[in-house]
């Protein structure tokens, strides 16, 4: 009976002690490993899983829609590093590869480069994206941006815009591992800004007034005022050889400057007179 008993109790507690102890294993599990459930993936699979993930959200509204994938910067700067392209192309691939209608980056290029110019700042801006969109002919406009996540983390976002509507129609995100991408993590390279060449001035702008000073010009009047102003005046020609007292002795063959030297047969030399 003794033995029967205790085979009883023994029963009996060993059911609250699994729950015990499976407990005590879900507690260390989470504590830890917190990023158990958001996993991070290598830069090409990380793409992957953002585009593919996008797509499945709202497979309807992509559907037989032209769809432009431009404006992916960095968060904090508002700027493109030189990450942005790549991101970019991988989620075109995977948007080609899935059977959808992708606009050609040139012609995206072009029309950023005419209208968009340094006003990057507003790429999230679901209304400022879908008139972008709407210059490059895009139905639907795939954009985002993305943030240093840690140090070995890239957190990318991305959104998909109806561009009649300027609405979200989508949305996903992704962590990827940086230690691949580490230096494409800087802004790209500015492009040197065109050597300014000074027009020439027009012939009005030469003309200038009797109460006009040096300093109504910036850096003072036009080079070829200057070198007007600046140039001596004609000499005065004479037609005669004179001696020292003024006397002429004989005309000249042609004028000559005044004062220059000159010479009379049978007189000597003289000075050149009027």
């Amino acid at each position: 009976m003794d033995g029967l008993r205790y085979d009883r109790i023994c029963r009996s507690c060993a059911k609250p002690v699994k729950m015990f102890f499976w407990g005590l294993i879900a507690l260390w599990g989470m504590a830890v490993t917190p990023e158990a459930l958001a996993q991070t993936y290598d830069f090409d699979e990380g793409i992957e899983v953002l585009a593919q993930g996008l797509i499945s959200r709202n497979k309807d509204a992509l559907k037989d829609k032209k769809i432009a994938v431009f404006g992916i910067i960095e968060s904090k700067s508002k700027k493109k590093w030189e990450i942005s392209s790549h991101i970019e192309d991988g989620i075109v691939d995977v948007l080609v590869n899935s059977g959808y209608t992708v606009i050609e980056r040139r012609r995206i290029d072009d029309v950023i480069k005419k209208e968009i110019k340094k006003t990057t700042e507003l790429w999230f801006d679901e209304a400022q994206v879908a008139r972008f969109g709407k210059l490059v002919g895009a139905d639907i406009v795939v954009t985002g941006r993305y943030v240093k996540w840690g140090r070995t983390m890239l957190r990318i976002s991305i959104r998909a815009i109806n561009v009649s509507k300027g609405k979200i129609v989508a949305v996903n995100k992704v962590k990827i591992l940086t230690d691949r991408i580490a230096d494409l993590l800087k802004p790209e390279e500015g492009v040197k800004p065109p050597v300014s060449v000074p027009e020439k001035p027009s012939p009005a702008s030469k003309t200038k007034s009797k109460d006009s000073q040096p300093g109504d010009y910036p850096g003072g009047y036009p080079q070829e005022n200057q070198s007007e102003q600046l140039a001596p005046p004609a000499p005065q020609m004479g037609y005669y050889c004179c001696d020292q007292f003024g006397n002429r002795r004989c005309q000249l063959v042609q004028p000559l400057p005044v004062g220059s030297s000159c010479f009379c047969f049978g007189q000597g030399y003289g000075y050149v007179c009027q």
